[in-house]
Parts: C-alpha cells; structure tokens; sequence
C-alpha cells in the first residue's frame, strides 16, 4: 500500500515545514493500523521537521487504538522537540479528540 509520505512543505498559515502524510481509512483501521504504524514511527526517528497528518480523507470514527497510536507518535515527536500536526479533521473526530481532552494535547490545524 502506498501513502503519500515525506511530503514537505511550508504550511503557509503557520509558516513551518512538515512532513505532510496522507491518511487513508485503511491505514486505521484494525488490520491496517500495525504496518501503518511502522511507517510512521520511521519517518519520525528519521524527521528532522514536524510531522503533519493529514485526515482530509478519513470518513470514519477513532477507535481506541488509533487513539493510543495518536499519543505514541505525539511522544515520539516531543522527545525530539518537534511537534505531531493533525489537519482536516472532520467533526465526528474532531468532537471524539474534545471529549477525550486530546484537543489540548495535540496540535489542531484547520
């Protein structure tokens, strides 16, 4: 499966550089979430720029496993003092991250 990943560009709104990653439903859902997560986690030892995922193409809910994942790639950026951006976020995901507080943890663009 193929994703979009190491597309760097300036975020015009915030002026940053990221690594910009395209999410497909695929790659959270149960059976896509392990290798998914082996490729993340790769471009993140090897980032040297912010990484932003990007949700516009998501259509389903968070369950809380890609949740947990969320965190460990929002850890994994922070100990390296570069942030985990999340765009595109629709409203069902967007009210799931407000009701579990992660709207104040992670870094919203919209």
């Amino acid at each position: 499966m193929k994703n979009s990943f190491k597309n760097i560009y300036t975020n015009q709104k915030e002026k940053t550089l990221a690594v910009v990653i395209k999410i497909k439903n695929e790659d959270i859902s149960f059976d896509g979430l392990s290798g998914f997560r082996d490729r993340i986690m790769s471009t993140i030892q090897n980032s040297k720029e912010d990484v932003q995922l990007d949700f516009t193409e998501i259509t389903m809910s968070l369950d809380s496993a890609t949740i947990g994942e969320l965190m460990k790639y929002h850890a994994a950026l922070e100990s390296q003092n570069l942030q985990l951006k999340i765009s595109g976020v629709n409203k069902l995901i967007r009210t799931v991250f407000r009701l579990n507080k992660l709207d104040t943890i992670l870094h919203l663009i919209d």
